[in-house]
């Protein structure tokens, strides 16, 4: 029996199908830690134990208190890659005894966007070097790693991605601009409301920009849509959680657009075969890789010039949009479903 244990900061409800569907493989028994400090309702682990641990900050790190304690009876353990949890690590590698340690996340300084840190990427490699391992989250990243690290058979990848309920390709014709997830600074929403602006009298009336979400920037925005004049094309749909409330709005969208940001929003978006519009440097923990420009998905250089051109277009080509639309559809559910995640653990977990 692989006894396993992932570490985690907290469990937010979008990690467990991933968790669930490694849980019930057989062969495999798995606990998930995670800070007591954090909300977590144990109801969804229906296929994996859970076990809450306290930490004590060291300056600017973090140590679990009664580590060995935590780890003492498992043959696997992964932990969350974050450099902050350094003197964790040590002890992780101390007492592990013949544990396999893996650490596991995005595997790059992320804070503002993927940059590469001499220092501190050292660091990473050390690690990936006395350790049993890194999973990362993109193939683009897992480059970096081999090409830096010692031991290159010890870089593995699992495309970080979601679980989407699987709903039929729609043909209908698609009258949305459309932006998910919550209103972050960062991502600047505003800009794509300004890009808006600047087109709508070149698009057809039915066309409209619509907001899923809610968040820290949803009053600015909507002032912003009051400024430029826009309250009859711009529909604030508020939070929907679940599939099936996003599903008849996204379905008929031309496009899911975050400015400046680009994470696990285009998973989902792809799930639903609408493809993504971000920025060429966008944030991301590496999902923006996923995206092929013209393809599956579509980049623009940043400014609200090139997003306004790069939203006239795909209003102009529905035809075209549609093939690229398809593509992120089949992109996901072939290459980034939630079984596919899992199934990169399993393997790891089950190699000799």
């Amino acid at each position: 029996m692989n006894k396993v244990l992932i570490i985690q900061e907290v469990i937010p409800h979008y990690r467990l199908p991933l968790f669930n569907t490694i849980g019930k493989t057989p062969n495999i028994e798995l606990t998930v830690a995670y800070d007591e400090k954090g909300d977590f309702d144990e109801i969804g682990a229906t296929n994996f134990n859970t076990v809450p641990y306290s930490n004590k900050k060291i300056w600017k790190f973090y140590k679990i208190k009664q580590f060995r304690q935590l780890i003492k009876s498992f043959s696997h353990v992964i932990i969350i890659a974050d450099l902050r949890w350094l003197p964790t690590f040590i002890l992780l590698l101390l007492f592990r005894k013949k544990a396999k340690v893996y650490f596991w996340g995005i595997g790059m300084s992320s804070e503002d966007g993927l940059r590469k840190k001499t220092i501190i990427d050292k660091v990473r490699f050390l690690l990936n070097d006395i350790s049993s391992g890194t999973i990362l989250y993109s193939p683009k990243i897992a480059e970096y790693y081999v090409e830096n690290v010692n031991k290159r058979e010890q870089v593995y990848v699992a495309k970080n991605t979601v679980e989407v309920e699987k709903f039929p390709f729609s043909r209908e014709n698609r009258t949305k601009i459309l932006s998910i997830g919550s209103f972050k600074k960062y991502k600047n929403l505003g800009n794509l409301v300004i890009a808006f602006s600047q087109i709508i009298d070149k698009l057809p009336e039915n066309i409209t920009l619509d907001f899923i979400g809610d968040g820290e920037e949803e009053e600015k925005l909507k002032q912003l849509v009051k400024q430029y004049d826009l309250e009859k094309r711009v529909i604030f749909w508020g939070r929907r959680e679940s599939d099936s409330e996003i599903f008849p709005i996204i379905s008929l969208s031309m496009v899911s657009v975050s400015p400046t940001q680009a994470g696990l929003a285009v998973l989902h978006s792809m799930a639903f075969g609408c493809p993504f519009l971000t920025s060429n440097d966008s944030v991301t923990g590496g999902e923006r890789f996923y995206i092929e420009d013209n393809v599956n998905g579509y980049f623009y250089d940043g400014t609200i010039v090139q997003l306004a051109e790069k939203l006239l277009w795909i209003v102009n080509n529905q035809k075209e949009n549609m093939l690229i639309a398809n593509n992120a559809y089949e992109f996901y559910h072939t290459n980034c479903n939630i079984s596919n995640y899992a199934n990169s653990f399993i393997d790891i977990i089950k190699s000799k």
